[in-house]
């Protein structure tokens, strides 16, 4: 019984929709971000779910090709950075193949409401709208912090610092470099710096302060 629901459930043709909508999604983020696992993985659960309810309804090839191209299109905007021309084809598309997913078969009822037909492309350009926004503004904005501006402040040593040791300095703590070697809690100056390595000396007050 449980489980007879859960394949109506499945086979409704809007909540198939969205599923297949919310897969595409994934798999939009998921080739635009690589490597955190959580697109693929709601990619694999969605598209899966939205796979046993279609099978049971008489979907159009043209419909998914039409979605299969508004995902490319979604990913060649990421990619490209057209300024949202792609999304805005992608989401035509998007729009008509939910119109044009099912085939008006007498015998079968499955049609789309129109809630899903307009609301699907809506929430889409409105999410990935948003995220593009986000990111060209990221890609715009001022580098906020200049690790070689670290050269010449004061930092604090963490540990005995000779060979190697821990240094708190620019906010931060650095892996540090000293000759000679500096006791813990001893005041520093930032010499130069490579890579995530800094060199450092005795400050010239030589006090000890608290980190």
């Amino acid at each position: 019984m449980g489980l007879e629901i859960i394949w109506q459930t499945l086979s409704n043709p809007n909540v198939a929709f969205w599923l297949l909508v919310l897969g595409l999604w994934a798999v939009v983020f998921a080739v635009s971000v690589p490597g955190t696992g959580l697109p693929e993985t709601v990619a694999v659960v969605c598209l899966g779910l939205a796979a046993l309810g279609l099978v049971r309804l008489p979907v159009a090839i043209g419909g998914l090709l039409l979605l299969i191209l508004a995902v490319v299109l979604l990913i060649l905007e990421f990619q490209m950075h057209a300024h949202g021309v792609l999304l805005l084809f992608g989401m035509v598309a998007l729009a008509l193949g939910a119109i044009f997913l099912f085939r008006p078969e007498a015998e079968s009822e499955a049609r789309l409401s129109w809630w899903t037909i307009v609301g699907a492309p809506l929430s889409s350009s409105a999410a990935f709208g948003f995220l593009i926004r986000k990111g060209l503004a990221a890609q715009r904005a001022p580098v906020l912090q200049n690790p070689d501006q670290i050269v010449g402040q004061r930092g604090v040593t963490r540990t005995l610092v000779a060979r190697e040791g821990t240094v708190y300095a620019g906010g931060e703590d650095w892996s540090a470099t000293a000759d000679p070697a500096i006791p813990p809690e001893t005041e520093v100056v930032v010499l130069a710096r490579e890579g995530l390595t800094l060199k450092v000396a005795k400050a010239e007050a030589g006090e000890r302060v608290s980190a």
